[in-house]
């Protein structure tokens, strides 16, 4: 061992002695590592993707044009103003080529048509990953400090909310989040300020507890608190997962906390009893009132069916008592001033019908094992104390008890967390995605004290929330102004007058939007006055009738005397008109007959409007649009006539396509369609 070392250390001598000869080892490693590049660069991943592109293009119909459109080598997009440097299409280089559209191959696939050029955002922008990079592992899947990896291909629309913030169409996957997000209280307790300045606010309505010892039981609430879901399949109020002892003592707070409701003089029903209460003639009136429109209720095949902007009524009958449901059904704001629920006036009688029917919806094995002792005050003490550990104020009005600030983590740029940051379960994949998903669907598995409850999310749901909370990145606060689609600012008209406290307690804006403000479940009506005749909104609002045969919901009858109907439609006709057109700049009758039938002949031929719409309710099989059988008893000739030219202009976004109408055809189809004039009777009979 001793000779080998001292014949290397002699050998070294030897080299070191002879300048020469480390100067030529020297430029051999150069000449080598010379060589090497330029081969390394030659069988680099990215080339051998160039070549099988090219092999593939060779063989197809279109070879020519395709590799005329090639460019070898790095293919770069520079976006300063973006801060994106990428170079993807240097592997995915046939992109741009929509001939390619049936080719599924990656990375030789054509990208599906979207509304934007891939010069002007790129590819990082929308699917994440590293654009500098030139290889598939670094590109996709590196996960050094503030790098992400690729955005998994599900997860996709959350880059459109980068810019869009308001609900955008071809991302029904975003604006589901969204919606949950929002429909399910979690912005109550998770602050989500977005680029454009604005909010995310809660849509959801939980009640007030103020009072609610005047509403329901102590054993019901207890219940309640235990699991919603068993209650009711729809409820969007979590699951906190209590102990008894939590929820018995939350409930014992709630009722002691509660005040009778003061000044309120109809909480005993108005007629004697409920007991005789004719079940038939209470659904009758259910349905008539169309409360389905709203609320959702089992049917007999153990199905529930019916509207989710109210709550669900399966088991009302066990959940309140018929003295505070007479008294809601009387005059619901006098209970809940913020109520969407409007006022039917409804006379004694009816009253009587409609509690007695819902009382008889009830859920036995809800409270069957459900015995509470009388509360001590330590067990009312605990439970305030767990009201406001559980940030029961984040959502519920409660005496006593503030709303807290800043109760759990803001979310504002939670589309960004750094995976530094994050705790991982145990096999879980790191991944971002993964782990919101995950936070989301089992928030107690990352921390025994942590407060955040479950939702019953479904798999597609869970994925929607998920890919809403992924567009709240970082990127979204520094794009460009000119880049950013904010969301409508939110209006705040409210009706004037008396005839606008009548819109208010019936909660028109509930269902409709005016000006700006106000739900989509029924038509606009910020231009109603210049759409509609008076004689027939006086009707209308008398006996609301059926538009629409494909819907399930419907306006519901309001009972409103003659002289409350009277100036809510004066009120309508004169202030809800549009500055566009006059609405008497055509007449109602008087059209030649040849005029008429020529738009006859244009509405079942030119323009085939039976395929949406009935005019005659014998042939025409039209069930998505209006039905038009008295349309020119309804609507104004001046109003069919600008919305024939152009029906976005009046109200945006419906689904009336624009035909780009010739004046000549427009004018024809007016006077055919304001002609049809069936009267409600003979539409009956038809």
């Amino acid at each position: 061992m001793n000779s080998l070392k001292a014949k290397i250390v002699a050998s070294w001598k030897a080299v070191v002695r002879d300048p020469i000869i480390p100067f030529g080892v020297v430029s051999l490693l150069l000449l080598i590592a010379l060589a090497i590049a330029p081969l390394k660069d030659h069988f680099s991943e990215w080339r051998n993707y160039q070549h099988q592109y090219v092999r593939m293009i060779r063989t197809r119909g279109d070879a020519v044009t395709l590799q005329r459109h090639f460019q070898g080598g790095i293919r770069q997009i520079w976006l300063p103003k973006l801060g994106v440097v990428d170079r993807c299409q240097t592997c995915h280089a046939g992109l741009d080529e929509a001939s390619l559209s049936d080719v599924s191959t990656q990375p030789f696939a054509a990208h599906p048509v979207i509304p934007h050029h891939l010069d002007e955002f790129g590819c990082v922008v929308c699917h994440r990953g590293q654009g500098a990079a030139t290889t598939v592992a670094e590109a996709h899947h590196s996960k050094m400090a503030g790098e992400q990896p690729i955005l998994p291909a599900r997860y996709i629309e959350s880059s459109c909310g980068q810019c869009h913030h308001s609900t955008l169409e071809g991302t029904p996957k975003l604006n589901q989040g969204r919606t949950l997000l929002t429909g399910y209280g979690c912005v109550s307790c998770h602050t989500i300020k977005l680029a454009d300045g604005t909010t995310m606010t809660a849509t959801d309505q939980p009640p007030p507890l103020t009072h609610i010892a005047d509403k329901t039981t102590r054993e019901w609430i207890y219940a309640w608190l235990k699991d919603p879901a068993s209650y009711s399949t729809t409820a969007t109020m979590p699951n906190f997962n209590l102990s008894d002892a939590d929820a018995r003592d939350i409930s014992a707070f709630l009722i002691a906390d509660s005040e009778p409701l003061s000044g309120d003089t109809a909480m005993t029903p108005a007629v004697a009893s409920n007991s005789a209460a004719d079940p038939a003639a209470g659904a009758s009136l259910y349905g008539e009132s169309f409360c389905a429109s709203c609320h959702a209720m089992q049917n007999a095949a153990g199905n529930v069916v019916g509207g989710n902007l109210g709550p669900e009524l399966s088991g009302i009958g066990s959940k309140v008592n018929a003295g505070w449901l007479q008294s809601w059904l009387r005059d619901p704001r006098h209970y809940d001033p913020g109520t969407q629920m409007p006022q039917y006036r409804w006379t004694d009688q009816q009253l009587q019908l409609l509690t007695g029917y819902l009382q008889s919806k009830t859920n036995s094995d809800f409270l069957a094992n459900v015995h509470l002792a009388a509360a001590t005050p330590a067990q009312i003490a605990h439970g305030k104390a767990l009201v406001s550990e559980y940030g029961c104020a984040s959502c519920h009005q409660i005496r006593g008890i503030r709303k807290p600030d800043n109760f759990a983590p803001e979310l504002s740029r939670v589309g960004s967390k750094p995976l530094e940051q994050l705790v991982f379960l145990d096999g879980m994949q790191h991944s971002l995605p993964d782990y919101l998903s995950e936070k989301v669907r089992r928030p107690r598995a990352f921390g025994t004290n942590l407060h955040m409850p479950v939702y019953a999310f479904t798999p597609a749901q869970l994925e929607a929330v998920t890919t809403a909370l992924l567009s709240l990145t970082d990127r979204s606060f520094t794009l460009p102004p000119q880049l950013q689609v904010p969301s409508p600012r939110i209006s705040n008209y409210q009706p004037a007058g008396h005839a606008g406290q009548l819109m208010t307690n019936m909660n028109c804006l509930s269902c409709h939007r005016i000006h700006g403000r106000g739900g989509d479940m029924a038509p606009d009506l910020t231009w109603e006055g210049s759409a509609v005749q008076h004689q027939w909104l006086d009707a209308f609002l008398k006996n609301p009738n059926t538009l629409r045969p494909s819907l399930i919901r419907r306006m519901p009858k309001f009972n409103l005397s003659d002289s409350d109907r009277a100036e809510l439609t004066d009120y309508m006709m004169t202030v809800y008109q549009t500055p566009a057109f006059e609405r008497d700049s055509m007449p109602l009758t008087g059209y030649a007959p040849a005029e008429v039938e020529q738009g006859r002949q244009l509405f079942y031929s030119k323009y085939g409007c039976q395929a949406c719409h009935i005019v005659n309710a014998q042939q025409d099989k039209g069930y998505i649009g209006p039905v038009l059988t008295q349309v020119g008893s309804r609507l104004t000739a001046a109003w069919i006539y600008q919305w024939l030219k152009n029906p976005q202009a009046l109200r945006p976004g419906t689904t009336e396509p624009n035909q780009n109408m010739s004046d000549d055809d427009a004018r024809a189809l007016t006077a055919f369609l304001i002609t049809q004039k069936t009267s409600l009777k003979q539409e009956a009979k038809q």
